[in-house]
């Protein structure tokens, strides 16, 4: 029977931009170098937006300029309509809000005004817990009002599209931001997208329950314009109405109508061996290597493989191997099925092909069951990690036996986007943590993903997040680690702002960096900052961070071994950094988490 493509998957590919973080009820203040003014009282603002007694035409201009800057730097954690179902939504402490329902005291036109001004600094309760940043510094009064203007289109039936629009009309409103007016991957955002928006117009599409190389079913469209695309900028459109998508999926197919003349042809199932999973996924392991997988995706399915860095899709643009340990970013799905269906249909225009001539359909489950067993689910924000008492010294050595007894806790990871311009695509979105004590030493290992060992410093950073992604995967840049603590801890509990402090709340980092640890490198750089916008400095007075790193099969492992705090001390908040060099990432480029705490005994 033919296997229909589910509902929640792609086929376009990218409908939206690149983005960052809104959180209006939430959001992390990320401060100025010297302490910023306190947040302007929402009385000194207008009660209401101007735009509420400007003409239509006005509105209408103020949405489509604040559709674009939400779409660039909002919708990864507040989602492509605001619904709160971003990429990074549960990536800090304080979630991203549903925009559509804002809470009472939210809902004034000036209380939007404040929040999106300032960030998290217009919070009272606990502001170190957002990722907010403070768009006042990048927007103008117009265009915040205009956002404010949005956000209450969002919360109306259809996102606040017309219930008489066409699929053409919005298909203008809520897809051309991308995907350019006439549907060739062109959009205003287009430049600051990997993978890039779809052109409609060549309509080779990839995610699909069609055969190879065959255009996608409407249903196919459908889902994935409702639904999203994982690790890209493709949001959720499910808003907009089961109508609204059909006709939307309708104005799409209008564009290439070749491709779409008569009905593609459909991948045929075949029922999973009667095996136990044990018995499937070592078999798994073994077509895995014989059908060259680990070309592209690596000996340990980490995106690594020899041939990783070379590949190019039908575009020119670079094609990136999915790291098959990491479920959320399978952007077919990443069920045992939805991989056996991705080995049938492959995805047009990449250099991942069918291979339902090329494997037995016992040998694409096995594939199936192997990848479903090696990989994770997305790890989701949690407050502490437990710091190991142990009864040996704590190994330097990264590879030591010793880092496999404890059991790590798995973070995630989102994008810093406080100093522009905003990198809103990190390359490292989760970091395994492990930590021990011994007497009075700290040991903490990090580990993270990452397809390519960086170790030279071999050339200024790119200045445009155009120009990065230009070069995605070639930058010849050190990749880089950091663990950040408050610089003096407040009894009361308030933590510095997230990202490095400011002038008020100081922090202190400990940094590691392959080029450092290329040229026998073998302490952490230890810089006390007071805001992301003022120059670090040496931390003189800190203890000493001793520092070890083991590169194998597409992850780092970092040691850090210092001084524990004092005993009393039971709790060590702290956050952490990433630098992936070959894309591009260096000094504020990169990703974070949220304030955690390690608990010690």
């Amino acid at each position: 029977m033919p296997m229909k493509f589910p509902a929640r998957y792609f086929v376009t590919t990218v409908l939206c931009a690149v983005a960052a973080v809104l959180a209006l009820a939430g959001g992390g203040a990320l401060h100025a170098a010297e302490p910023k003014p306190a947040a302007t009282p929402a009385k000194a603002v207008p009660d209401e937006s101007p735009l509420r007694t400007a003409d239509e035409a006005t509105r209408q201009k103020a949405r489509s300029e604040a559709y674009l800057v939400f779409q660039r730097s909002c919708r990864p954690c507040h989602g492509s309509l605001g619904t709160a179902d971003g990429p990074y939504n549960a990536t800090f402490s304080r979630r991203a809000a549903d925009l559509r329902r804002p809470t009472r005291e939210a809902g004034r036109d000036a209380t939007r005004f404040v929040r999106i001004r300032d960030g998290a600094a217009a919070l009272t309760d606990r502001p170190w817990e957002s990722s907010m940043p403070a768009f006042g510094d990048d927007l103008d009064a117009q265009q915040i009002w205009g956002l404010v203007l949005l956000l209450e289109d969002f919360g109306k039936e259809g996102s606040g599209v017309d219930p008489n629009a066409t699929g053409g009309d919005v298909y203008l409103q809520r897809c051309a931001a991308c995907h350019g007016e006439k549907g060739a991957g062109d959009g205003p955002l287009a430049a600051e997208l990997l993978p890039p928006p779809r052109d409609f117009i060549k309509a080779s599409y990839r995610m699909r329950s069609t055969k190879s190389g065959a255009a996608p079913l409407d249903s196919d469209i459908i889902g994935v314009a409702a639904h999203g695309l994982a690790d890209t900028a493709m949001g959720r459109f499910m808003q907009l109405g089961s109508q609204r998508l059909e006709d939307v999926t309708a104005h799409v197919q209008s564009l290439a109508p070749a491709a779409f003349a008569t009905t593609p042809p459909t991948i045929d199932g075949a029922v999973m061996p009667a095996q136990s999973v044990l018995e499937m996924a070592a078999r798994g392991r073994a077509a895995y290597e014989t059908a060259k997988c680990n070309e592209c995706h690596g000996t340990a399915g980490r995106g690594d493989g020899p041939a990783a860095a070379t590949l190019k899709d039908d575009g020119g643009h670079p094609s990136i191997p999915t790291d098959l340990t990491q479920r959320w970013r399978f952007k077919a799905g990443g069920s045992a099925t939805d991989v056996f269906r991705t080995l049938m249909s492959g995805f047009n225009g990449t250099p991942m092909g069918s291979y339902e001539d090329k494997l037995s359909a016992e040998d694409r489950w096995a594939i199936s069951s192997y990848v479903d067993r090696i990989s994770r689910p997305q790890p989701r924000y949690a407050p502490n990690v437990l710091a190991i008492e142990v009864d040996e010294d704590i190994p330097l050595d990264p590879a030591a036996p010793f880092w496999r007894t404890i059991p790590p806790a798995l973070m995630p990871l989102g994008p810093q986007i406080e100093v522009a311009p905003y990198w809103t695509r990190p390359s490292v979105d989760s970091v395994e943590i492990v930590a021990a004590t011994r007497g009075d030493r700290l040991g903490i290992l990090l580990a993270w993903n990452d397809a390519s060992r960086d170790v030279q410093l071999g050339e200024a950073p790119a200045t445009s997040v155009a120009a990065a992604l230009a070069r995605y995967g070639t930058w010849r840049l050190p990749d880089a680690i950091a663990i950040q603590v408050p610089d003096k801890l407040d009894p009361k509990g308030t933590l510095p702002p997230l990202y490095l402090g400011d002038g008020s709340h100081a922090v202190r980092r400990w940094l590691w960096s392959a080029d450092r640890q290329e040229q026998s490198g073998t302490q952490a750089v230890v810089e006390k900052i007071g805001g992301p916008k003022s120059a670090p400095s040496p931390s003189g007075d800190s203890a000493t961070v001793q520092t070890a790193a083991a590169y194998a099969d597409g992850q780092w492992r970092v040691v850090f071994l210092t001084k524990r705090p004092p005993k009393p001390q039971k709790t060590q908040p702290f956050a952490v950094h990433a630098w992936n060099g070959s894309v591009g990432e260096s000094d504020h480029w990169h990703s974070l988490s949220g304030w955690m705490n390690f608990q010690m005994d």
